[in-house]
């Protein structure tokens, strides 16, 4: 068993402080040690748990590397940390597109939705977006919160259902847009 030493106090709030680096390393050498063996083996439903719990162990030790990181290194460090933390969230999508059934998946984005607008929170109503491909082609997207951003319309007319884990991916992305978007829209006073 690992033993942790910490000056804080049970019930306590302790004022802020800055991170230490020596126990922020032990930290995600335990995380290490505990996440790491479940993530390997056969792709199954826990198995994607497993990939995110290893994913988000090696986003600690990035984490642990970015505290102590030198100014040059702040960027290249950060993005680690992301990029993990991504693949982590990932593998979380993965696991409850295959174990949420599609109908609990699709009200819930709707109640998420419906909640938001009842708490004044903005949301995404639609969203259009041209992909830029290569050789220099194109293609317009269109996202609607009519059928809970499930489809995406296709300039030529078609309309093609989004997979349950892209489904859960844009959701999040959506909310985080409008999230950031929607101070823009006030009005200066």
């Amino acid at each position: 068993m690992t033993t942790y030493e910490t000056t804080a106090v049970p019930g306590q709030l302790m004022p802020p402080a800055p991170l230490d680096p020596p126990a922020v390393h032990q930290l995600a050498r335990h995380a290490l040690d505990v996440l790491m063996p479940a993530a390997s083996g056969p792709v199954e439903s826990e198995t994607r748990l497993g990939e995110a719990a290893g994913q988000l162990a090696i986003a600690l030790c990035a984490f642990a590397r970015l505290v102590e990181a030198d100014a040059d290194d702040q960027l290249a460090q950060g993005e680690d940390v992301v990029g993990r933390l991504r693949r982590a969230s990932l593998h979380v999508h993965e696991h409850m597109a295959a174990t949420v059934p599609a109908a609990e998946l699709e009200a819930r984005t709707t109640g998420l939705i419906d909640s938001n607008l009842e708490e004044g929170l903005p949301v995404v109503g639609s969203l259009s977006a041209e992909l830029l491909l290569s050789q220099g082609r194109s293609a317009t997207v269109r996202l609607t919160h009519e059928n809970a951003h499930q489809d995406v319309e296709l300039e030529d007319g078609r309309a093609v259902r989004v997979p349950a884990t892209d489904h859960l991916i844009i959701r999040d992305g959506l909310h985080e847009l409008a999230r950031l978007l929607a101070p823009l829209t006030r009005s200066a006073d």
